[in-house]
Order: structure tokens, then C-alpha cells, then sequence
């Protein structure tokens, strides 16, 4: 029994990296040509795709993957035995995001989930890496308070 509970999370983590790989491999413009970002919706610091994981209380390991685009959407994707995502539309305004028009799924359910933000700054951890760091999540569904850029 422990092996398959094994061989689950092994599998997860593949099918994570392999949506990471895809995320990787798209275009970091804007496909209309404009990259100066006219509207200001976005900080160039935070366009890309970030990750971390983290195990629940039961052990269970957690895979999440924040793709954020320059055209002011992103998705969000937590993977473990069952994928659940966000995705939807943000805004970047005095060291918050701002979260609109969201769509939840997870296997059959889709929902809408209410207009949210989070505060965010950029700093290190111990070893010097540079994360994301997400706090104020009470008003948020996203509850992870730091990620590392993909390589």
C-alpha cells in the first residue's frame, strides 16, 4: 500500500513539472507586439511562472504552479492526489495584487470566486534565492505566502 501512495505523489510531481515545462515554453510577450505594458497592470518583476510545494497536515505533499502573464491574467494550479485551479484576471497597484473574475475548478465544479487581493514583496530566503512573498491572504483564496521563480 505505501508503495502505490508513493508511486501517486511520484506521478503527480511528474504531471506537475510536465505542465511547469509547458508554462516554461511560452512566449514571455505580448503576441500584439506592445510590450511596454501601456495600461500599468503589471509589475515586470512578477511575469512568469512560479512554484512551491508543501506537505498538508496528513503528509500529502501539494504542488502549486502561479503562471502570471503580462496581459493581466494567470493560473494557479495545486496539485496533489486531485488538481484544483484558478484562473482569472489581476492588477498590480501600491505592492497589492488584485484579483478579478476568478473561475475555480476542480474535476466537475466550477465556480466563481469572489474579487480578493493580497499584499506582495519580493525578498530571499536563507540561501539567498529570491521568492515572492505573499501576505494579508484572509480576504484571498489564495493562501500560500511565498513562491520561487522557475528556473
Amino acid at each position: 500500500m505505501a508503495i502505490k501512495q508513493h508511486l501517486r505523489k511520484v506521478a503527480t510531481i511528474v504531471a506537475c513539472l510536465a505542465v511547469t515545462a509547458v508554462f516554461a515554453a511560452c512566449e514571455k510577450t505580448n503576441p500584439g507586439g506592445d510590450d511596454d505594458d501601456p495600461k500599468g497592470e503589471t509589475d515586470s518583476k512578477l511575469i512568469g511562472t512560479w512554484e512551491r510545494s508543501a506537505p498538508d497536515p496528513q503528509n500529502y505533499w501539494h504542488y502549486y504552479i502561479w503562471n502570471i502573464n503580462k496581459d493581466g491574467t494567470f493560473y494557479w494550479l495545486m496539485s496533489t492526489t486531485a488538481e484544483y485551479s484558478y484562473k482569472g484576471n489581476y492588477s498590480v497597484s501600491d505592492g497589492k495584487i488584485y484579483f478579478t473574475n476568478v473561475v475555480f475548478t476542480n474535476d466537475d465544479l466550477v465556480r466563481n470566486e469572489r474579487d480578493s487581493y493580497v499584499d506582495y514583496k519580493f525578498g530571499t530566503d536563507s540561501e539567498g534565492k529570491e521568492r515572492l512573498e505573499i501576505s494579508n491572504t484572509g480576504d484571498s483564496w489564495m493562501g500560500s505566502p511565498w513562491w520561487y521563480r522557475t528556473e
